[in-house]
């Protein structure tokens, strides 16, 4: 039976990309640039955003490299104040609570940044366990870091349920043992189900999701 759901952060409880993006085209607007979705998913997503810049701007100076990079941090950090949680999300987690589920953060994301959004989004006191990549010492979709939230929980597997946004998280909470439900956020949702989501979903109003708090056993 699930007890614990489990929460990827970006893209799944709110959808930071779109922020992220619409920093990213505003600092590289000025270097003839337009970040649309695909230049986005397909040259910033998931990489670090030093080796992100080098490889779109390689004949960048040292010096104008880091203050780029410090521009789009701080206004990266400026738009938080302003994000919002997925459709139905507060009202999903509410109703999980009630039903007696225990809730878990599982992130690529800094800790630092990562608790800038919660706060942002109202969340910050309502999982029971949050870990991050620097916790584990890797980034998904190695499958540590979802382990070592289930051995803090102290629960295994298949009693816990993930919600992610992106093939390599959907692989990471797989190889963990768990029962992934992929919101269609990011990423197209053949590739969710490719990568081995038994659900996929574009936001937490999806009726299944109420389906699924009533009837708490791994998905088929």
């Amino acid at each position: 039976m699930i007890d614990v759901l489990f929460f990827d952060l970006d893209g799944t409880l709110s959808d930071t990309h779109g922020l992220a993006r619409a920093t990213w085209l505003e600092v590289l607007r000025p270097h003839g640039i337009d970040v649309d979705f695909e230049f986005y998913q397909e040259n910033i997503r998931g990489l670090p955003h030093d080796e992100a810049l080098e490889n779109i701007l390689p004949r960048l100076e040292e010096r104008e490299r880091s203050d780029l990079l410090d521009t789009q941090d701080s206004y990266y950090r400026n738009r938080l104040s302003a994000t919002g949680p997925l459709p139905g999300l507060i009202p999903f987690l509410d109703r999980a609570g009630e039903k007696g589920y225990r809730l878990a953060l599982v992130s690529n994301a800094p800790r630092e940044i990562a608790d800038e959004i919660l706060h942002a989004l109202g969340l910050e006191g309502q999982f029971d366990a949050k870990v991050f990549a620097e916790d584990a010492g890797v980034t998904k979709p190695d499958p540590a870091v979802y382990r070592l939230a289930l051995e803090r929980l102290g629960v295994a597997p298949d009693q816990g349920l993930a919600f992610e946004d992106s093939p390599k998280g959907v692989t990471a909470a797989i190889d963990a043992g768990l029962t992934v439900i992929a919101m269609a956020t990011t990423h197209h949702p053949a590739e969710l189900r490719d990568a081995g989501a038994s659900l996929v979903v574009g936001d937490f109003v999806d009726a299944a999701l109420d389906d699924m708090l009533e009837r708490p056993e791994p998905l088929g």
